[in-house]
């Protein structure tokens, strides 16, 4: 039975929480303070805890610190609880290790949501792989120019394919330097590529990195960047080339946000991608840029094919026209994003990508950007059973070849 460690000061929160998880079969471990919290926690390992910022004796970022230094719960999900509202308590939650935040007062239904969701991510490592006899599909998104949108797409369609086909995915931040990719989907940096950085290569091994990776709600698997810009140095080609292996025997699907260089790291991702989406944006700089990125790619011997031209056209007002781009880089241009500036700037602020905003027509693209770029032999096999996604993707695609019918 699935064990929930419920910890507050509050008798009635304690009641009410119980009472909203509590006809989904849990069973539910109450603690009214920090000290009889660690001691119910050393006498078995919960598998969800929901804990309180305020208490009466150590505060929950002490015993959030204190649970992620024990073995036993390092991995297990926590939820802090609080009424405090200001940015400096959700940091420092995050900071300590939690993997959500919720503010008092909440919804119990938001409550039951965010503790499925969470128990569901980590109980999908060991979901097994659907035997399709398709391999696992690699997709590098890339570009030589920042300020085009790379990490949105990654991040966007990682979720696109969790969504999609209910198959483990991998979302790697490849951006060794910097790259936010944990920040944009709300996650704590607990773990990152660095924790890999002093292993040989050939010392990782597929439960090194079921350790390392975070877990999102959407159920995809998150390989963080490093949290210190030094600890970029630690990771080599090699240990790319490793995990990119261990990958392929785990999940369905791997996304990599890689960075705005040629770096031995991300030309090790781009060999082993199947499939590479170079951005652009509609301006003379960022066209140079691709037209750079497409010349080394050619000299490293990609087929064309491999790669896919994505204009992102984060232009308010007009920039080049698509078929100018096409002729000046020789290649056409796959699909086009269109401006959506401030949808974007709320989605990274809040940590909630966009692609989670059901009611959004951006949402509605993501989903079908990530259906459009999966490979066509597995397209062909319908889930046996559908998610939501998969059949609102299916209706979009039944409304544009029969736009006049109902």
């Amino acid at each position: 039975m699935t064990s929930i460690l419920i910890v507050d000061d509050s008798d009635m929160m304690i009641k009410l929480i119980s009472a909203a998880l509590k006809p989904d079969g849990y069973e539910l471990h109450p603690a009214q303070s920090g000290k009889e919290a660690i001691e119910i926690a050393a006498r078995f390992t919960p598998d969800l805890v929901l804990l309180d910022v305020v208490l009466p004796d150590i505060d929950g970022y002490e015993i959030c610190k204190q649970f992620r230094n024990d073995p036993r719960i390092a991995q297990v999900p926590i939820i802090m609880l609080t009424g405090l509202t200001d940015l400096d308590t959700r940091l420092k939650a995050f900071d300590a290790g939690a993997d959500d935040f919720m503010q008092k007062p909440f919804q119990m239904e938001e409550l039951q949501v965010r503790v499925k969701a969470h128990l569901r991510s980590v109980s999908s490592y060991s979901k097994p792989r659907l035997e399709t006899g398709i391999q696992i599909q690699n997709i590098a998104v890339f570009s030589t120019r920042g300020g085009v949108g790379v990490s949105t797409l990654a991040v966007n369609l990682a979720i696109g394919f969790s969504k999609l086909w209910g198959e483990p995915t991998l979302l790697a931040d490849m951006a060794l330097v910097n790259g936010q990719d944990a920040l944009m989907m709300d996650l704590t940096l607990r773990n990152t590529w660095a924790d890999m950085g002093n292993l040989a290569p050939n010392d990782i091994d597929s439960e090194t990195l079921h350790k390392i990776v975070l877990h999102h709600a959407s159920g995809v698997d998150v390989l963080a960047a490093p949290r210190r810009c030094e600890e970029a140095e630690l990771i080599s080609d090699k240990h790319v080339q490793r995990v990119i292996k261990l990958a392929e025997d785990r999940y369905k699907f791997l996304v990599m946000d890689l960075p705005h260089d040629f770096s031995f790291p991300t030309v090790a991702s781009l060999d082993l991608a199947g499939t590479i989406l170079l951005l652009a944006a509609p301006d003379l700089a960022s066209i140079r840029c691709a037209s750079s990125a497409l010349n080394v790619f050619k000299d490293l011997g990609y087929p064309e094919e491999k790669v896919h031209l994505v204009l992102n056209w984060n232009f308010s007002t007009s920039g080049l026209a698509r078929k100018e781009i096409e002729k000046t880089l020789h290649k056409p241009i796959s699909v086009v994003i269109p401006n959506m500036p401030d949808t974007l700037v709320n989605a990274i602020t809040l940590g909630k990508p966009v692609i989670m905003e059901q009611e959004r027509p951006e949402s509605a693209l993501f989903e079908d950007l990530a259906y459009y770029w999966t490979d066509a032999a597995y397209k062909k096999q319908a889930p046996s059973t559908p998610s939501t996604t998969w059949q609102r993707v299916q209706e979009r695609a039944k409304r544009r070849v029969s736009p006049g019918k109902d």
